[in-house]
């Protein structure tokens, strides 16, 4: 794999692993208020932060390692490089037809919200 691609997925394996290590963190911080460990274990916010930067070391490490994960992170970016990209001028415009239709089906849906609203008021 080129440096430039390897670049890329050590990259995305970081930014993995820091998710997976918040997403540690944020739970085992709901479990020690759920199950009160705050009065039962002195530290366990310390314990809990350095455990989560722990375990998200860790993942990245086993990521960074596992052969099958790298063979297909460089398919991936190597695909992604393929890929041909629309232009500035075709993308404003895409953009701009799907706001124009936003507005459209919000007027639509408005209007039919007022509609069926004057409607059940009248009948009851």
């Amino acid at each position: 794999m080129e440096s430039q691609h390897q670049k890329w997925v050590s990259f995305s394996y970081l930014a993995v692993a820091a998710l997976f290590g918040y997403i540690v963190f944020a739970f085992a911080i709901k479990m020690s208020g759920t199950y009160d460990l705050e009065a039962r274990v002195r530290n366990i916010d310390l314990i809990i932060r350095i455990a989560s930067i722990a375990i998200a070391g860790l993942s990245f490490f086993v990521l960074y390692r596992n052969q099958k994960a790298n063979t297909f992170m460089g398919e991936v970016v190597l695909e992604l490089s393929r890929v041909t990209w629309p232009a500035q001028k075709e993308t404003m415009s895409a953009t701009m037809v799907v706001i124009i239709m936003v507005l459209i089906s919000g007027m639509i849906l408005g209007l039919l919200d007022y509609v069926w609203t004057k409607l059940v008021q009248w009948v009851l």
